[in-house]
C-alpha cells in the first residue's frame, strides 16, 4: 500500500498545491492526511465530480497545479466539464480515480458496470491513463505528469482497492 503522506509529499514536490474531489472510501486515508498537508496542498471538497473538475480548472487558469479525486462511477458524470472546459482550454490536471467494480469490490451494480467500462470511457474521452500500483508508483506518476505537461491536458491514474 502506498503511504498517503508520501503520495501527497510527492505530488507537493511536483508542484501540486490544490486538490478537489468527492470522498471515496479508497481514498479515506489520503483525505484524512490532507489535514497535516494543508500548508502545502489545499483540499477543496466538492459535491460532484464535475464541480471538482471545475475547481481544478480554475486553479489551472490561475497558473497552479491541482489534482482531482473521484470514484470511477463519478468519472461518468464529468463529460461536459472535461470536454468543454479542461480539454478545450488545455488545462493540465491529474485525475486520481478509484477503480471500483473489480473483484473483490463488485458490491453494487453501478460499480460492476463502471469497473467494466472505465478504461473504455477514458479512451473515449481521449484521457491518457495509467494504473497506479504499490511498486514503481513514483515512476508511474512521473510518466503521467510528463504526458500532462506535453499535452497540457488532463491525465488519469486508476487506483484499485487497497493501493492508496
Amino acid at each position: 500500500m502506498i503511504n498517503p503522506a508520501e503520495f501527497l509529499d510527492f505530488l507537493g514536490e511536483k508542484g501540486f498545491s490544490f486538490a478537489s474531489g468527492v470522498p471515496c472510501s479508497y481514498f479515506s486515508r489520503m483525505i484524512n492526511e490532507f489535514e497535516t498537508h494543508q500548508e502545502s496542498i489545499t483540499y477543496i471538497p466538492a459535491t460532484r465530480e464535475d464541480e471538482a473538475v471545475g475547481i481544478a480548472s480554475g486553479v489551472a487558469f490561475g497558473g497552479s497545479r491541482a489534482f482531482v479525486i473521484m470514484q470511477n462511477s463519478g468519472y461518468a458524470t464529468i463529460g461536459d466539464a472535461l470536454t468543454s472546459l479542461a480539454q478545450l482550454y488545455k488545462l493540465p490536471m491529474l485525475l486520481v480515480i478509484s477503480w471500483r467494480g473489480l473483484e473483490p469490490d463488485r458490491d453494487f451494480p453501478e460499480h460492476s458496470l463502471m469497473g467494466d467500462v472505465t478504461e473504455d470511457t477514458l479512451r473515449g474521452y481521449q484521457v491518457p491513463y495509467w494504473e497506479l500500483t504499490d511498486e514503481g508508483w513514483q515512476q508511474t506518476i512521473e510518466l503521467a505528469l510528463t504526458k500532462m505537461e506535453e499535452s497540457s491536458r488532463p491525465v488519469a491514474l486508476l487506483v484499485k482497492q487497497g493501493v492508496l
